[in-house]
């Protein structure tokens, strides 16, 4: 089961993944104010996270990790670690000295959580470190900032990259057809329809 939590105020996606009443795992837990994240795992996960898995480390993604009472691995690629800890890379949280005990991630690692194996494909160009998330099992792709339903993300904030665009993307269009995307901001889509419409696309296709 795949949960969207909408953050109006940053219009920003965070996802929930596990069965009613099992352990879950969270994609970007970028909002709890009022404890509105810890809530809904307590109420449909037994307040069991397994993971915090970030696509990339911008405030709108991780501000929740500053009041989550859920302790759990934080997930992220190696190179987004230096955008997580400076405010002005990740556009405003400062953990101080907090060291959040990240585990660091390189492309095509596999993590294992629960029923879960989880590939993560490194997407650099909106912020260095950025990556999606593929469960092969279920055909879904949780892609962050990098693809959107016909759009991608910007390359104009700190440690993007306009020059990786089109590697990071052709890494997205050799799934299957029917991959299922749920990305960072807006509405879920398939890789089927992004290929048919999505103009950043449109060059890329073999």
């Amino acid at each position: 089961m795949i949960q969207r939590l909408y953050h109006g105020g940053y219009e920003c996606n965070t996802y929930v993944v596990g069965n009613e009443g099992e352990p879950c795992f969270v994609i970007d837990p970028g909002y709890n104010i009022d404890s509105s994240l810890d809530r809904y795992i307590d109420k449909h996960h037994r307040g069991i996270v397994m993971g915090y898995l970030l696509t990339h480390a911008h405030s709108d993604h991780i501000e929740g990790l500053l009041s989550l009472k859920h302790q759990a691995q934080i997930f992220l690629m190696r190179e987004e670690e230096e955008v997580l800890y400076d405010p002005k890379k990740n556009l405003g949280v400062d953990f101080g000295d907090l060291d959040l005990g990240c585990y660091l991630l390189d492309d095509e690692d596999e993590i294992k959580l629960g029923q879960y194996l989880i590939k993560v494909i490194h997407t650099p160009f909106h912020t260095v470190g950025s990556c999606c998330y593929y469960i092969e099992e279920g055909g879904v792709l949780f892609s962050g900032d990098t693809l959107f339903h016909l759009s991608i993300g910007r390359t104009d904030f700190p440690t993007g990259s306009s020059k990786q665009v089109e590697s990071s993307l052709r890494k997205l269009i050799k799934l299957p057809l029917d991959t299922r995307i749920y990305p960072g901001h807006n509405e879920k889509t398939t890789l089927e329809n992004e290929l048919r419409f999505n103009p950043f696309l449109q060059n890329l296709k073999v």
